[in-house]
């Protein structure tokens, strides 16, 4: 009996060993496991904390507070060429550029054609060529012509016939001659033509196509010797003294315009050299597509170096406005705002919200931000933003 309770005791005390055998080696394993979660907890804040505090003032210093000053040395400040300007009411001259295309102008432009079918005889002048209202430019031997000027000479005859017998047929003949006549006019001949006609003794009887306008021959596609039927295209003839530009006015533009403002229009073959003209037409209809109107201005040609064609350039000049504006070179964006450089002491020039309208030749008027009177930096300010920027970009 002893010696069984001793041999359950043995084993029973065995049996713990063992027991805590098993224990020891789970701590063992778990150990490792422990140091490597708490290196990692250590390890975490040191590596994401300075990364947060970068990133905060980096979030915070790209943007340019207004209100921001800049201080620059007297000899900084004369070597930049700073200037400073008073707000004051400026006299702004406005005007209004708008493309255009040199066109003829149809009042001295003219088509002439055959009045009478025939054959080209004598052609006196060729493309380019000057020529004055009333010059014969090419005559036509034409049976028509012939036909009416013998039809106007026995008429003539006939009626001085009449005359010296006093006969009672004066007036039927009187009837005949004025019907010829106005058969000849038809033609395109003047009354001197037909006088001289009449008159005429010789017999070659050659039609002859007269010039109605002072101008330059812009176009000739007929030869000597070339038959032409009634109503064909001879020449055409224009004169380049007064040519029209046709301009295009966008649909928001159009109540600053108005027939009889005077102009002044620009090419580029000529830089430099600009030419007076007037607008005489505005269309009454809005082209949808382009949403434009067309303008029509009458200019002045008189040294021949505009030409049909061309495209232009047109400023409209409109009246004068007064306002409270600075130059559009004093005005800086900082932070998507618009501000100005105000001159504070010794030097500083702060950053200051300014509020204006569209710019018109170079100004832009105040709405706010400045009162009459105020100084501001009118020239230089880019130095100002650059040197804000600087500072701000050296503290991040």
């Amino acid at each position: 009996m002893n010696n069984t309770i001793a041999y359950f005791q043995d084993n029973k005390s065995k049996g713990n060993m063992m027991h805590l055998k098993k224990i020891d080696r789970k701590k063992l394993n778990i150990i490792p496991e422990v140091l490597l979660l708490a290196g990692l907890i250590l390890i975490y804040p040191a590596c994401s904390g300075p990364a947060q505090d970068r990133a905060e003032p980096e979030a915070g210093g790209s943007q340019l507070q207004l209100g921001n000053s800049v201080q620059l040395s007297e000899e900084a400040i004369r070597t930049s060429g700073l200037e400073v300007a008073e707000l004051k009411l400026v006299k702004i001259k406005r005007e209004l550029n708008v493309p255009g295309e040199i066109q003829f102008n149809p009042h001295a432009y003219i088509r002439l054609t055959a009045r009478a079918a025939g054959r080209v005889e004598e052609l006196r002048v060729y493309e380019g060529y000057p020529v004055v209202k009333g010059q014969t430019v090419l005559r036509l031997f034409s049976l028509p012509f012939i036909e009416a000027a013998s039809e106007l000479k026995l008429a003539e005859e006939r009626y001085e016939k009449l005359v010296r017998l006093n006969s009672e047929d004066l007036a039927a003949a009187r009837d005949l001659v004025s019907s010829a006549r106005k058969k000849l006019a038809l033609m395109g001949l003047s009354q001197n033509e037909i006088e001289a006609l009449g008159s005429s003794q010789g017999e070659d009887h050659l039609f002859p196509v007269t010039s109605t306008l002072t101008g330059q021959v812009i176009k000739c596609d007929i030869l000597k010797g070339e038959m032409v039927e009634a109503g064909s295209l001879l020449m055409e003839i224009a004169s380049l003294d007064k040519l029209w530009v046709e301009a295009r006015v966008q649909e928001k533009d159009l109540n600053l315009i108005r027939p009889g403002q005077s102009v002044v229009v620009r090419v580029a073959a000529f830089p430099g050299h600009s030419y007076k003209g007037q607008i005489t037409y505005l269309a009454p209809v809005l082209e949808t597509s382009t949403r434009t109107v067309r303008v029509r201005i009458e200019v002045n040609n008189q040294k021949g170096e505009l030409r049909p064609g061309m495209f232009a350039e047109v400023t409209v000049f409109l009246p004068d406005i007064e306002s409270l504006a600075v130059p559009e070179e004093a005005i800086q964006t900082i932070s998507g705002q618009q501000v100005i450089f105000v001159p504070e002491n010794q030097g500083v020039f702060t950053a200051r919200e300014i509020e204006t309208g569209s710019p018109v030749n170079g100004w832009k008027p105040v709405l706010s931000g400045l009162t009459e009177g105020d100084r501001y930096v009118s020239r230089g300010a880019f130095i100002l933003k650059s040197e804000l920027l600087k500072g701000t970009f050296g503290e991040e």
